[in-house]
């Protein structure tokens, strides 16, 4: 019985190998050295090249790779990488796919970073050169740099570095592969005012919940080709905005710097309409924070400065009405301004109206629609005398308090604080001047 057993094992054994011989022989080779010798030659013509004759192999379940080392005339001071892959796409093991990599890029940019800390970002102050982070290592490339970011000024002093070392680089090949992360944890109350969602008013602002730092942050990517003016400023109206809604200071925002801002933001709306052509409208509208056609923000004066931002909402297309919205932080702030006494933080408290009657509200007084596309059927809520009343036709999630609501609990007029002179990009003008 053992030997028949064997017998009938000895067939299995050779057509096993049999397969794998097969299998072996449809998946790619590494390259030869000719080949990766005609490749650097290809993508850098006109260098004297030297190629090793030693290289390195190492195989793994998805991956094999085969790494060289060479050199490049014009520059003497670097070692480069140059390797042979096969990978497997889509199946783990099925490697079907090779091509060719260096490290050319990653090698000269973390020299001339090196370069650059130990000489031109000397000149800069300690408050620049504090921001500068280092580009994280990804095998053959790198990662984008993290900037973390202070304050509003820090915008503008990681900018001024950031065009520094491009000009340092000098060399457009290279300035293509660097990229950063520019990175604003945000000081004062970080609210979840939209249940989970990204937090006002911007997708770049995000709930780090799992970081060594807890709270809101701000980060936008830099790259190649991008407008960093453009995106400084944009930053920045982020901050802004963030900390109106959110009813705070911090992050070198004070009534100062706000007040200045929301000037300047005035200013730059105002000749919107009358830019001779659509390119220019669009360029002028990336730099500003009050912006858009049927919904937006808007400035209104309360009689104490800095000017409040809350959100303008047509209240049909076409109608030449609309209305105004408040996040609960804001209605805490509008109330205080009234003279109304408040108790709680900006997310949940209780305030005695003008008209005598108690109101609580709360961000989490609001009820999702399971499976509902958008919050049309989602339920917002306050209480007024400890009864619940349902808000209806509110703007979003974390702007349910309209100025018909605000005028019942403060007997003031929302309307009549627009700051004269704002227009929407339908031709419609606001205000009717600072109270």
């Amino acid at each position: 019985m053992k030997t028949k057993t064997v017998l009938h094992r000895i067939p299995l054994y050779v057509l096993v190998g049999l397969v794998l011989f097969m299998l072996d022989s449809c998946f790619p080779s590494f390259n030869s050295s000719g080949e990766v010798m005609a490749y650097l030659e290809k993508n850098y013509p006109g260098q004297r090249i030297v190629l090793s004759d030693k290289y390195e192999t190492s195989r793994g379940l998805s991956n094999d790779i085969r790494i060289w080392t060479f050199t490049l005339s014009d520059y003497p001071k670097d070692t480069f990488h140059v390797a042979s892959y096969i990978s497997s796409d889509p199946f783990p093991m099925m490697k079907n796919q090779k091509g060719i990599i260096d490290d050319f890029e990653k090698v000269v940019i973390l020299r001339r970073a090196k370069e650059f800390e130990h000489g031109p970002m000397k000149k800069f102050d300690a408050l620049t050169r504090r921001l500068w982070a280092h580009f994280p290592e990804l095998d053959f490339s790198l990662k984008p740099a993290k900037l973390e970011l202070r304050t509003v000024d820090d915008i503008w002093r990681a900018k001024h570095l950031i065009d520094a070392f491009d000009q340092f680089l000098d060399d457009e090949r290279l300035t293509e592969e660097v990229q950063y992360y520019l990175r604003m944890y945000m000081q004062g109350p970080c609210y979840d005012l939209n249940h989970g969602g990204s937090v006002p008013p911007s997708d770049n602002i995000v709930i780090d919940k799992s970081g060594k730092k807890k709270g809101c942050y701000i980060e936008r990517r830099f790259c190649f080709g991008v407008n960093r003016q453009e995106l400084c400023q944009q930053f920045y109206n982020d901050v802004m905005e963030f900390h109106q809604l959110m009813d705070s200071y911090g992050n070198g925002v004070n009534k100062g710097t706000y007040q200045a801002w929301a000037e300047n933001q005035l200013r730059l709306v105002k000749p919107l309409l009358d830019l001779p052509s659509e390119e220019k409208r669009d360029s002028l509208l990336k730099l500003l924070g009050v912006r858009d056609d049927y919904t937006g923000s808007i400035f209104i004066d309360t009689g104490m400065k800095p000017y409040m931002l809350v959100t303008l909402s047509e209240k049909e297309e076409g109608s030449g009405s609309y209305n105004l919205f408040f996040t609960y932080p804001q209605l805490h702030a509008f109330c205080l301004r009234s003279g109304l006494q408040v108790q709680g933080a900006g997310d949940h408290f209780r305030v005695k109206g003008v008209d005598g009657r108690h109101y609580e509200f709360s961000s989490q007084f609001y009820k999702e629609k399971k499976g509902a596309i958008g919050w049309d059927e989602d339920v917002c809520y306050f209480l007024r005398n400890g009864r619940k009343v349902l808000v209806k036709g509110f703007y979003t999630p974390y702007e349910c308090i309209s100025d018909v609501l605000v005028r019942q609990i403060t007997g003031r007029d929302v309307k009549k604080m627009v700051v004269s002179g704002q227009r929407s990009l339908n031709g419609q003008t606001f205000g009717r001047g600072p109270n």
